[in-house]
């Protein structure tokens, strides 16, 4: 078997080693590289040899180009759940992201005292990335017996309605249950056992959950509303870039001489990769 000498090219400029580390080059026309295998086994095209990054495959350009490196378009293979304010990083590799906002479930009243909170806008801007904002606005708070509406998504793909809350009962001490958000269910209402009955909602139990009603003195209250939620896939993107990221919070429940309605459960970003 013959051999070619490190440091050395053949007499045609075909084949050439490159230097003495052993790096293995094809050349076109005796000076352009055309590919190249690193002593370590790393694969380059292109007169400037280019290794692509991990994960990456040597895609055909047809008859007339070089080939390149590219991110396969496979499914998605990772997950990252934000639960707080802040921002999120391309990661290493990657180009797309399908991202999933929910907004914040809106808090519950008891059943003859008003008060409490909606929920917070969840949303994903523009960082270091540029994109246009998607966001889901959060569910409203229940009246004393009319049960909260529920939020909206927008920006998306696809946007969503949270479900209202369940309209409470004035007379039979039955309160209503929290909004259902994209994600699930909302916190149970109270149900008193008999007239003059004071008990406590239930928190939204489900990322953008509406709380369940309470019920006080016999009456009882309507649920909050759940937040609203929008898909968005977006391709493109630069790895290492950034998105700012924003968390609704949950609403709070009324309270007075003790009795609680039931909080909203805070909304979430879910980015799948």
């Amino acid at each position: 078997m013959s051999t070619i000498s490190a440091g050395t090219s053949s007499g045609t400029a075909l084949v050439s080693t490159g230097n003495t580390d052993g790096t293995l080059q094809l050349q076109v026309n005796g000076t352009t590289p055309s590919v190249t295998l690193a002593a370590n086994g790393s694969i380059g095209v292109g007169s400037t040899p280019g290794y692509g990054t991990s994960g990456q495959v040597l895609t055909s350009a047809g008859t007339g180009s070089a080939p390149s490196w590219t991110t396969p378009a496979g499914g998605f293979s990772a997950m990252s759940v934000s639960t707080a304010s802040g921002t999120f990083t391309i990661p290493s590799g990657k180009t797309v992201l399908k991202i999933t906002v929910v907004g914040g479930g809106g808090g519950a009243t008891i059943g003859n005292f008003t008060g409490g909170t909606g929920g917070g806008t969840s949303s994903v801007a523009s960082g270091t990335q540029t994109i246009s904002t998607i966001s889901a606005t959060g569910g409203a708070v229940s009246a004393i017996y009319p049960g909260g509406a529920g939020g909206v998504g927008s920006g998306g793909d696809i946007n969503f309605y949270g479900s209202a809350g369940q309209t409470g009962s004035p007379s039979g001490v039955l309160a209503g249950n929290g909004g259902a958000s994209f994600l699930g269910g909302g916190g149970k209402g109270a149900q008193g056992s008999a007239i003059g009955a004071n008990q406590n909602g239930s928190n939204g139990n489900v990322y953008g959950g509406g709380g369940g009603g309470g019920v006080n003195d016999g009456l009882g209250a309507g649920g909050g509303g759940a937040g609203g939620a929008s898909i968005k896939y977006l391709t493109g993107l630069t790895p290492g870039n950034t998105l700012t990221v924003t968390i609704g919070a949950g609403g709070t429940g009324a309270s007075s001489g003790g009795v609680t309605g039931g909080a909203g459960a805070a909304g979430v970003v879910i980015f799948e990769y």
